[in-house]
């Protein structure tokens, strides 16, 4: 059997049937639905932050009916740029910051005059008085302009921490209900797609009792469907199944991990790319999240090491993690490999994780490299996938092969874009 590097992002879990957008998120939790009724954008009661309150700016002036702006790292990364050096994305200069115009109305006293302000742009408006009202607080003390953005980036960051910590607990609440009964259609659906894409089972579970192969005699019994209490038991058809996963290694971009879920042991490699959601009942102050949102690495490579924005960055922040690392890819031994997508909108965001992944496997010239692009139909992606071969094609040494990569590619039957089928899983009409 050939090994398998399956590649997931958040459509996998989307398709499964679970809430787990950022629009869904951002609803679900921040923004007070009855009063939208009324046509009050406005938080929920209680619910406050300084990216909580960014995001309902962004509500309030892009998206009272389309939630298409609402991707919370791209407005990460535009906050950041704005704040620590301005509008101008390729300079780090950081005189030209929003900070620096908020740092010099301090003296002002609290209330700077209007005309100082001078912003007409809402989302900027919001983002310079959140500024203004921090480091006016440190006017007291003795402290440099550098250590004070030092202080406003850190303060960001804690509240970014904050942040993550809300969407664990709203992702966990999606997947467990108050009595901690597991979400059934998301844990069946999931285990169906895996199944169906990995090749490992014949994806035909319609419940979980089917799935966990309960006997009559033991209906009786209390089974606890949640992430406390593992629901797979020796004798159950499930944990025979998932052995068949020994070939496959799973790179997941999304932030649940199936097995932590069934609280069964993991019978492969599976590493969740920016922190995964924690392994016990959520709270507001939870400190065992290491769900990540941030900003790609390479839009700071170019900047000087001492940019404050690498705080920020998914890589850097990821160099924190105390949890063993766990070596991903599988071995490039000579044997046949298929890495499968599925889920994954491809997005230039991730663009150096395949790149280091084609690199590995030196994707042009290993015939035994296989690229499989699978789909849930209505959401087909050939612009994204010629996209992502076309870029990488640009960064080989020899140009006039990474032009032909994709013919390559297709003639040599290592390019194949697959559809799901209807009934592997059923797809929710508004995700």
């Amino acid at each position: 059997m050939s090994k398998q590097l399956l590649i997931l992002g958040n459509g996998f879990d989307l398709h499964c049937g679970l809430k787990s957008s950022y629009k869904d998120f951002f609803r679900y939790t921040i923004l007070d639905t009855i009063g939208e009724r009324f046509n009050l954008a406005q938080m929920k009661i209680g619910v406050s932050g300084f990216w909580e309150g960014l995001l309902m700016e962004y509500y309030k002036a892009l998206g009272n009916l389309d939630y298409s702006w609402c991707d919370i790292e791209t407005i990460i990364k535009e906050t950041l740029y704005c704040i620590y050096c301005g509008n101008d994305k390729k300079s780090v200069n950081i005189n030209n910051g929003l900070w620096l115009k908020a740092l010099n109305s301090t003296v002002y006293r609290k209330n700077p005059p209007e005309e100082l302000i001078n912003i007409n742009d809402p989302i900027k408006r919001y983002l310079f008085m959140c500024c203004f009202n921090f480091l006016y607080y440190l006017q007291s003390g003795q402290c440099s302009d550098f250590c004070k953005l030092n202080l406003l980036m850190q303060s960001l960051l804690q509240e970014l921490s904050n942040f993550e910590k809300r969407f664990c607990k709203y992702v966990k609440d999606c997947i467990f209900d108050k009595q901690n009964n597991i979400n059934e259609q998301y844990i069946v659906s999931a285990v169906n797609l895996l199944a169906y894409i990995t090749g490992f089972s014949t994806p035909d579970f319609e419940n979980i009792d089917e799935m966990m192969d309960i006997e009559e005699e033991d209906d009786e019994e209390e089974i606890s469907h949640n992430v406390y209490h593992p629901i797979v038991r020796e004798n159950q058809v499930l944990s025979k199944e998932f052995n068949k996963l020994r070939y496959t290694n799973i790179l997941s971009f999304n932030y649940t991990a199936i097995f932590d879920i069934l609280g069964v042991e993991c019978p492969c490699a599976y590493s969740n790319v920016h922190g995964k959601l924690c392994n016990k009942q959520c709270s507001e102050d939870c400190s065992s999240s290491s769900v990540i949102f941030g900003i790609d690495d390479t839009l700071i490579q170019s900047q000087e090491a001492n940019s404050m924005l690498r705080l920020f960055s998914k890589t850097y922040r990821k160099m924190s993690d105390t949890s063993t690392p766990i070596s991903i890819l599988p071995k490039n031994d000579g044997q046949p490999i298929e890495i499968k997508f599925y889920g994954h909108s491809l997005s230039e965001a991730d663009y150096s994780y395949f790149q280091s992944i084609f690199d590995f496997y030196n994707l042009y010239d290993n015939n035994n490299v296989s690229l499989l692009f699978y789909y849930s139909k209505g959401y087909e992606q050939n612009d994204a996938i010629y996209q992502l071969i076309n870029s990488y094609g640009k960064t080989l040494d020899n140009k006039d092969q990474g032009k032909n990569l994709i013919h390559k590619l297709l003639l040599e039957n290592r390019l194949k874009i697959v559809v799901v089928p209807d009934n592997i899983i059923e797809v929710p009409d508004n995700i």
